[in-house]
């Protein structure tokens, strides 16, 4: 997004947050209605993503009209090894 994988966003709260964008993700469980208030990139209506297993939250997906991507604290993400 804006011809950046990573970005640092801070939320109403003051909680920073360093996401990367990803076009495809497995595991996540979307939670709660869109919505556009307080979204980091104009036009794009979020919604909230946890771990599909301990249910800990780990971003936001967001969606435009004809567009789809995953916004993901990458301090909160395992690389795992696939066979």
């Amino acid at each position: 997004m804006a011809g950046e994988h990573a970005h640092t966003f801070t939320n109403p709260h003051g909680l920073r947050f360093r996401i990367g964008c990803f076009a495809d993700v497995t595991g996540c469980l979307v939670e709660g209605e869109p919505t556009t208030y307080w979204t980091w990139f104009p036009g794009y209506a979020w919604q909230m993503e946890n771990c599909g297993s301990c249910r800990t939250h780990l971003g936001w997906r967001f969606r435009a009209p004809q567009h789809l991507f995953h916004g993901l604290i990458l301090d909160r993400l395992a690389e795992i090894e696939e066979d």
